[in-house]
């Protein structure tokens, strides 16, 4: 069979976790076959759909899979490696992601990673910047044997572009992050991200990334207006381009905490649309920010006197109510509980207290100062 095939027997046509599930199939078709060299290129595509259009865990499940079958047969190691280290890059950011996967599990994938790139050719660009940015997200300082945050961001930056690096707009917001939460000089990150911010560099992911950075470096020093200004241009693309779907939930849970202090309405009416599909989302990372943002809506909505919030919930939610009413109060307890179980797992897993410390600040005193 040919991969045109396959793609119209068993997911042509189909979206999201339909598609996986369908790419899946040809796989498992692909190696009753013995067909290696199409098995490959379906375990390729099947990460890259569920990065891009799931939530990425199945991804993570699945990659040490197609990587054993990749290391098993040498004589397609030429043909197929490019797509491997793309897909390996991808796992690499990532599995992190997810509290399933342990500190050890976690730095064993960094450091495979690097041998490969070796093994292929690649220089270290990637690695450093996944590691940096992987360390920055979890709040580790310091990853023993690979150096701290700082360190790899030096690292990275010795090297020229190859084949993995990513394109020039991901490379200047990956910059103007740096800049902004450890660098902390926003000056400087503005003027980075001028060519973003006038169209000459531009992506799928670019620019709202960038505008949620700056939406949250300018709510965490306290200036509302500027954090309202780039939440608002975030939060018009990101729901131009992927409505209320569970793409962007990361960005978008970001978005909602500033503008639970900035746009209450705006932050009530994205609540409101995007929770219910949200449930099925199972990126714990992804999660904890949108119930974070969440519970700070919930807590703001408290303050202004509200009482009850309308909801159309699925019935199987945990706390779905027939009448569709529910107490403010029990919602905000609800929110914060899930935050908080997330929290602890990614905290006992980062051995910090990194989350959990994001969660008990009170947003609202730190911006009446």
């Amino acid at each position: 069979m040919k991969i045109a095939d396959y793609r119209k027997e068993f997911y042509s046509g189909l979206e999201g976790e339909q598609r996986c599930k369908g790419i899946r199939l040809a796989i498992d078709s692909a190696l009753e076959k013995q067909d290696i060299d199409n098995a490959l290129h379906l375990y390729y595509l099947y990460c890259q759909e569920d990065t891009f259009n799931g939530d990425g865990y199945m991804s993570v499940v699945i990659f040490p899979e197609y990587l054993a079958l990749f290391e098993k047969y040498p004589e397609y190691q030429t043909q197929h490696h490019y797509h491997l280290m793309w897909a390996y890059k991808w796992i690499n950011e990532t599995a992190s992601e997810f509290h399933q996967v342990s500190y050890q599990q976690m730095t064993d994938i960094l450091i495979n990673y690097e041998r490969l790139c070796k093994k292929f050719s690649y220089n270290l660009k990637t690695y450093y910047r996944t590691v940096w940015n992987v360390m920055y997200d979890n709040g580790i300082p310091c990853i023993e044997g690979i150096g701290s945050i700082r360190e790899c961001h030096e690292k990275m930056l010795q090297y020229p572009r190859d084949d993995l690096s990513e394109i020039p707009s991901g490379e200047c917001d990956d910059e103007v992050k740096y800049l902004l939460f450890v660098e902390k000089n926003v000056d400087k990150a503005l003027k980075k991200a001028k060519l973003i911010f006038n169209g000459k560099l531009y992506c799928g992911e670019v620019p709202h990334y960038t505008y949620t950075n700056f939406a949250c470096c300018y709510f965490e020093n306290g200036d509302l207006t500027n954090a309202k200004l780039y939440a608002d241009k975030a939060v018009r693309i990101i729901i131009e381009d992927y409505g209320y779907s569970n793409t962007m939930i990361y960005y978008k849970g970001k978005c909602l905490l500033v503008l639970a202090y900035t746009d209450l309405p705006k932050a009530l009416k994205i609540f409101r649309k995007q929770y219910p599909e949200f449930l099925k989302h199972k990126n714990g990372e992804a999660c904890f920010y949108f119930y974070l943002g969440s519970y700070h809506t919930m807590k703001q909505l408290e303050q202004q006197g509200q009482k009850t919030v309308n909801l159309k919930l699925p019935s199987d939610c945990e706390i779905y109510r027939k009448s569709g009413v529910y107490q403010i109060s029990d919602m905000k307890r609800h929110l914060y509980d899930k935050a908080n179980e997330i929290a602890q797992k990614f905290d006992e897993r980062n051995r910090n207290s990194f989350f959990g410390d994001m969660l008990k600040k009170d947003c609202g005193q730190e911006q009446q100062r």
